[in-house]
């Protein structure tokens, strides 16, 4: 799995340092910065530039970033103003400020430009802003205000590159051009730092390292991950899944997972609810089998007629998800451990009520919650497990960390104990394999997916994916995928999220998965790009 880095501000530095050392100049590194941010603004923020450019630098390389994209903005006829927070006091910045100012004029911005480059602060700023960079920054929040459009260099200045922790004073942008990498505070604060562009300044080719960084997957991995569906397929070759819960009263929950299972691309689905879930199952979702809760063991293999199921239907399911509206009784946790037990060959997805009574078994038994995971599906060949915050909470027996490394962390080591793909919802959601490897973050999303049975939403489309052969992590991170993705485009269509109900989410998903089939082709220079999620 290719993939591109979200680092933090040290691992962020620590690349730039390991090309330097491989043999990229600093100088160089710059200047391919600043060229192609340059080269972006003038490709998609044309029809603001009659009206002009107003840069400001502040004294590290950072600023020097903005000293190479004012140069290279008026060697094609823009005209630019760049207004120094402090003189340059690196090397580089230095060597950028004197190569740019013949081309530059140097002061505060007219007031009449409608594109506002933020170079004051960088990756290595933490903390509160000082003067002089706190009064220019005031001047980019008025800019903002009078309705420039702002683009952040890296980072807007003062955000910090790790935590996403906003300084006050701090302007959010509307587009953060990186270099190199996604620095991490930017997925932790996406509505600061608007659209996020990858840009590539030369680091993939110097730089080959494992470091912790978290991955972000390639958009052209995805084609490659979905399997194709032939033009004579029939019913049987897209995957047959089930998916059990509905307890009395909760059928919604396997009603929205059995539809996103469909959506995904099921050729069929099964649900399997509480017996006074069967009417509205079939009533809402008339191309899925409703059929009622097995009573007893025997009945998985060998189901009788009160059931409602065909002889063999589960064993002939290639993959199986537990959990929406299963519920907590005695019965529910009864019915788990019976269909985890029954059908361990199959790729499992547990959610929701699934994790629930994961833990509450694991606590009954005065055991850790992984080891207790572990030895259950310790005979499955594929588990994905998909808690949201207070599910993972529980899981660990504590308060899940809010620092992220320590989340990361938390997730990772949780992964490799229990032996299953932990898939930790959220903003951004992160995506922990068994083996220990790097951690895989999705930062697609709105609001909208904030909302009950958005996460049975996810796992109707997890159990699809797995069920039509995708390994576990590939088929995590594509169904947190194109889920964040249709939010997104719905969001987008309706100018914001009030309105809209996860039925805007399933609409909004053929366009989605047609963003992951066929991904965008980014011009040169641009490696990945985020829309901004106002």
């Amino acid at each position: 799995m290719s993939a591109w880095r979200v680092t933090s501000a040290a691992e962020a530095a620590a690349r730039d340092h390991a090309a330097i050392t491989a043999g990229v100049a600093s100088f160089d590194l710059m200047l391919q910065a600043g060229t192609t941010a340059a080269a972006l603004i003038l490709r998609d923020y044309a029809a603001q530039l009659s009206h002009g450019v107003a840069l400001f630098a502040g004294s590290g390389n950072n600023g020097g970033d903005a000293y190479v994209v004012a140069a290279q903005l008026a060697r094609v006829g823009v005209s630019v103003r760049l207004h120094a927070a402090a003189p340059p006091r690196t090397a580089d910045a230095v060597r950028a400020m004197r190569l740019a100012a013949p081309a530059l004029v140097f002061g505060p911005p007219g007031g009449h430009e409608r594109v506002v480059v933020d170079g004051l602060l960088g990756t290595g700023h933490r903390g509160a802003l000082r003067e002089p960079v706190l009064a220019a920054c005031r001047r980019v929040s008025l800019a903002r205000d009078g309705g420039s459009t702002i683009v952040a260099l890296d980072v807007p200045s003062g955000l910090d590159a790790t935590t996403g922790e906003i300084a006050d004073g701090s302007t959010a942008a509307h587009a953060t051009l990186c270099f190199g990498t996604v620095k991490r505070g930017l997925l932790l604060a996406r509505g600061h730092a608007g659209r996020i562009v990858l840009l590539d300044i030369g680091l993939a080719g110097a730089v080959d390292r494992e470091d912790g960084a978290w991955h972000l997957a390639n958009a052209a991995d995805f084609a490659r991950w979905l399997p194709p569906m032939a033009w004579n397929a029939h019913k049987g070759r897209r995957g047959r899944v089930a998916i059990v819960g509905g307890h009395e009263g909760m059928a919604g929950a396997v009603i929205l997972a059995t539809r996103a299972a469909l959506a995904a691309g099921a050729g069929l689905a099964h649900a399997i609810v509480d017996a006074p879930s069967v009417m509205a199952v079939q009533l809402t979702v008339p191309q899925a089998l409703a059929e009622r809760w097995p009573e007893q063991a025997a009945e998985l293999a060998e189901p009788g007629a009160e059931v409602g199921a065909e002889p063999g239907t589960l064993d002939r399911c290639d993959a199986l998800a537990i959990g929406p509206g299963l519920g907590r009784s005695a019965r529910s946790s009864q019915l788990l451990e019976r269909m985890v037990n029954e059908l361990r060959d199959r790729p499992l997805v547990l959610d929701a009520d699934a994790l629930w009574l994961v833990a509450e078994v694991a606590n009954t038994l005065g055991t850790d919650a992984a080891a207790h995971l572990r030895h259950w599906t310790r005979h499955s060949r594929a588990v994905v497990c998909t808690p949201h915050e207070g599910e993972f909470a529980r899981l660990l027996g504590a308060a899940v960390p809010p620092e992220w490394d320590k989340r990361a962390d938390a997730l990772r080591q949780f992964a490799v104990r229990s032996g299953v793909t932990m898939l930790l919802k959220g903003t951004p959601t992160l995506v922990a394999t068994p083996d220990g490897g790097p951690i895989t973050v999705v930062p697609h999303g709105t609001p909208l997916l904030a909302t009950g049975g958005s996460g049975d939403m996810l796992s109707g489309v997890i159990v699809a994916l797995l069920g039509q052969g995708l390994a576990p992590k590939e088929a995590a991170v594509c169904a947190a995928t194109v889920h964040g993705r249709a939010a997104e485009l719905a969001t987008a269509r309706q100018g914001g999220p009030r309105g809209g109900t996860l039925e805007t989410v399933f609409e909004s998903l053929p366009s989605a998965w047609r963003l992951l089939e066929d991904p965008v082709t980014f011009p040169p220079g641009v490696l990945v790009e985020l829309p901004s999620p106002a």
